[in-house]
C-alpha cells in the first residue's frame, strides 16, 4: 500500500469552520480516544517508562481536509502500525467521498505509549514533496512554493502534526507541532493552545534511534493542571 485511506470510521469528520487556522481539538480528542484503543498503543514497562518491544505499539494517521473551498471537512485516514518506537505515516490520501483534488494533506497524528513528547523524528517529519501535483497539501510556513494550497473561505489552513499520549495516572496530554517548530499542547483549564516552545530536529547519530529535539528555554515540560 502507498496511501492512505480515509477517512477512519472510528473519528467523526469536523465540518469548518472550527475557529482554528490548523488542526481543532475536537478532532484530535476523537482520534485520541480511538488510537489509544488500539492494541499495544499504552503498553509500556512500568519500571523503566520505555517501550516494549514485540508489544508496544506506535500508530500513524493522515490528517487532511477534504471538499471544496467554500464547503470543508477536517478528517483522519485509518492508522498505519507501527513497531514499538515508530511509524511511518502516509502523505497521500484515497477519501471514500472525495477525489484527490478535493484532498489537502495537513499532517498526521501519533501516539507514544510511554507518553514521551515528540522526538527530532517527530518534528522532521512532513509532506513536503510540494511540487507533485498528484499531493495537494496544506499552506507551509516553512517552505514557499506550494502551487495549491488549501484555503477555506480564502483563509489559508496550515500544516501540523500531532501526538496523543496517556500518562501513568490516566489523565492524557495532546500536542500539535508546526514545521516552524511551534510545539503547542492543549490546555483544557485555559481552553486554548499554549505554545510550550519552540524545537528544532537534531540528527541522529548511530546507535541512537530517538534523540531530543533542541528547544527554546532548554526543553518542553508539560503544563502543570
Amino acid at each position: 500500500m502507498t496511501h492512505a485511506r480515509g477517512p477512519w470510521a472510528e473519528v467523526p469528520a469536523v465540518e469548518m469552520p472550527t475557529g482554528d487556522s490548523s488542526i481543532p481539538i475536537s478532532l484530535l480528542r476523537d482520534v485520541a480516544e480511538a488510537l489509544l484503543k488500539l492494541p499495544g498503543a499504552k503498553a509500556c514497562d512500568p519500571a523503566t517508562r520505555r517501550p516494549i518491544q514485540g508489544l508496544s505499539t506506535e500508530y500513524c494517521s493522515t490528517v487532511y481536509v477534504a471538499g471544496g473551498r467554500d464547503s470543508l471537512s477536517w478528517r483522519v485516514a485509518s492508522p498505519v502500525r507501527g513497531s514499538h518506537e515508530a511509524c511511518r505515516p502516509f502523505f497521500e490520501v484515497e477519501d471514500e467521498d472525495f477525489a484527490p483534488s478535493e484532498v489537502w494533506v495537513v499532517g498526521y497524528v501519533h501516539n507514544h505509549p510511554c507518553a514521551a513528547l515528540p522526538s527530532s523524528q517527530d518534528l522532521g517529519v512532513w509532506p513536503t514533496d510540494v511540487f507533485k501535483p498528484f499531493v495537494a497539501m496544506a499552506e507551509v510556513r516553512l517552505i514557499p512554493g506550494n502551487p495549491a494550497p488549501a484555503l477555506f473561505k480564502g483563509a489559508a489552513i496550515e500544516m501540523a502534526s500531532a501526538l496523543v499520549a496517556e500518562q501513568p495516572d490516566g489523565t492524557r496530554f495532546i500536542l500539535r507541532y508546526f514545521p516552524t517548530g511551534e510545539v503547542q499542547q492543549w490546555s483544557e483549564a485555559r481552553a486554548r493552545w499554549v505554545t510550550l516552545g519552540t524545537c528544532s530536529p537534531i540528527r541522529p547519530r548511530p546507535p541512537f534511534k530517538s534523540v531530543v529535539p533542541q528547544c527554546s528555554a532548554g526543553g518542553l515540560r508539560l503544563l502543570e493542571e
